[in-house]
């Protein structure tokens, strides 16, 4: 009955996620696997409440081992990389997601079997029990491996983390301690009772219960944009003037060779703009710039006067300018912050406003102002 009761308040707060999280708009890859991983949950315990209540076999629900837990991990890891701007490829994903489609299919073929009475209680209560240690093995280590390549991308990072790697911290340690947990239980249990009686439900569910909140979290707080607080309107300042940053310690590097890197860097910044992949960081701009890391951080200290996260930010910031220049153009600034490379709009805002003074919004009435003012637009 408490098993029922807790399924169905899980199951129902992740339907309101998954309505809340569409209605607010899916706007990257990212947020689309988030919700991917939603309607898996969705769908996870809507079978296991299907197999309870409308075919009133508890033994199914209690023993025979679904093939969604197998899915779970292989998506935070996918989620991980999309978000480091390393989509997986359309091969990556099959063999990732391969064992989730197989064991799914095994258990809607065994849970048939059963109930037509082709397969045994025993047969099935085996099988669980093998299955166990496979999604183990897969909630522990895709979520190491994600918190692995979280830590690479902030590792020697001036900046807090972004919201969307927080997210994906916290789910992949959630998923590890409820490896840790259940794995714990179950010891315990067969010390007291030298019973072997795993229940697979011990470790997803636990993992379950917060993960719908944490995801819609997310999405509620990504989608706010404050507008509060006076802004002026009387000039628009120059947002090349950025705060500087102390001088980096002298080294090896002459006067030269920085020159050649200055323009060099500057050139690839334009070609490339990579400033607007949200997971940029100072190893990423090094390895692709050919420009050594130790050397890169000088520069950017001496020549630009800035660190890494100013020096990117302002190309995303000059970007998001340029765009809403152009009277033209329809911008939606809620998609504009993930065009220019920010991870979230709230702090899009609030780095724009730093720069600028004025919220992108009050900006762009500023632009198309003076432009009438002019006589470049009609009114």
């Amino acid at each position: 009955m408490i098993s029922t009761i807790a399924t169905s308040c899980i199951l129902a707060q992740t339907a309101i996620a998954i309505y809340t999280f569409n209605i607010l708009r899916l706007k990257d890859s990212f947020e689309q696997l988030l919700n991917v991983i939603l309607i898996i949950i969705f769908f996870h315990l809507g079978t296991k409440l299907f197999i309870l209540i409308a075919l009133r076999n508890s033994f199914l629900y209690g023993h025979n081992a679904t093939g969604f837990g197998l899915s779970y991990g292989p998506l935070i890891y996918m989620t991980a990389l999309v978000l480091l701007q390393r989509p997986p490829g359309i091969r990556s994903i099959f063999w990732h997601m391969l064992p989730f489609s197989l064991f799914t299919l095994l258990y809607f073929t065994g849970s048939a079997g059963y109930l037509f009475h082709i397969l045994s209680a025993d047969f099935i209560t085996r099988y669980a029990q093998w299955y166990h240690w496979l999604v183990i093995s897969s909630l522990s280590i895709y979520p190491a491996l994600t918190l692995r390549l979280l830590y690479k991308r902030t590792s020697g990072q001036d900046q807090p983390p972004a919201i969307g790697t927080k997210l994906l911290g916290r789910i992949a340690c959630i998923m590890l301690i409820g490896v840790i947990l259940g794995l714990s239980i179950t010891t315990i249990r067969i010390i007291r009772t030298g019973l072997y009686d795993f229940d697979l439900r011990l470790i997803p569910y636990i993992c379950f219960t917060p993960l719908p909140f944490m995801i819609l979290r997310y999405k509620i707080r990504t989608a706010e944009i404050p507008e509060t607080g006076p802004v002026k309107t009387d000039t628009i300042p120059d947002i090349s003037v950025l705060p500087k940053e102390k001088q980096y310690k002298k080294s090896a590097l002459d006067d030269q060779m920085m020159h050649q890197y200055e323009l060099s860097l500057r050139q690839f910044m334009e070609k490339s703009k990579i400033y607007l992949e949200a997971g940029v960081s100072l190893e990423a701009l090094s390895e692709k710039s050919k420009i050594p890391k130790h050397h890169l951080t000088q520069l950017l200290n001496e020549r630009f006067e800035k660190n890494f996260y100013t020096f990117i930010n302002e190309y995303r910031i000059n970007e998001a300018v340029e765009k809403l220049k152009n009277p033209y153009i329809e911008v939606s600034i809620l998609s504009l912050a993930y065009d220019c490379g920010f991870n979230s709009k709230s702090s899009f805002n609030n780095y724009f406003k730093k720069v600028t003074n004025l919220t992108p919004s009050a900006y762009r009435k500023v632009q198309v102002s003076l432009l009438l003012e002019e006589g470049q637009l009609a009114s």
